[in-house]
């Protein structure tokens, strides 16, 4: 028997070919069954959603990024202070905020912080609320005084 390489390698690439078809439309035949299940629980009010909210998130993956600096820090309460955003995002208030603060290039660490804790204990906790962010500096100190360069960007 007389055996032909090319013929051989060209049977093993169309069989690789035939599992990669295969396992692709296996998972879209799941994406498509996720989808139509999805709908059908939405469509008879078994979960519910926001079209608003939906419309919001559906947006807002589709968009770049947000990112900038603080410049307008308003003194709250406590160890709190304000400053208002640019552009209006999914916060705390009207779901789960994607936003970071960072101060001087560092991450603070206490995101979705409740704005009685900011306001007491501070130590870098903050909260994106509407169109602002309610922070506290990492050591309490006055953020509009303090010379330190604080910034969001969203994930």
């Amino acid at each position: 028997m007389i055996d032909f390489p090319l013929v051989q390698g060209a049977q093993s690439s169309t069989r690789s070919a035939l599992r990669a078809v295969e396992k692709l439309t296996s998972i879209l035949t799941v994406s498509a069954y996720l989808s139509v299940v999805g709908c059908f629980l939405i469509l008879t009010g078994r979960i519910r959603v926001s079209p608003l909210g939906f419309a919001r998130r559906v947006l807002a993956a589709l968009r770049p990024p947000f990112k900038g600096d603080l410049v307008e820090l308003i003194h709250e309460r406590g160890n709190c202070y304000v400053a208002p955003l640019a552009r209006k995002l999914i916060s705390d208030s009207n779901g789960r905020s994607r936003m970071k603060l960072f101060e001087d290039g560092q991450e603070l660490p206490y995101p979705h912080s409740n704005h009685d804790d900011i306001r007491e204990v501070g130590a870098g906790r903050y909260s994106h609320w509407g169109d602002a962010v309610f922070f506290s500096s990492s050591d309490n100190s006055d953020p509009a005084k303090n010379g330190r360069r604080y910034s969001v960007r969203e994930i």
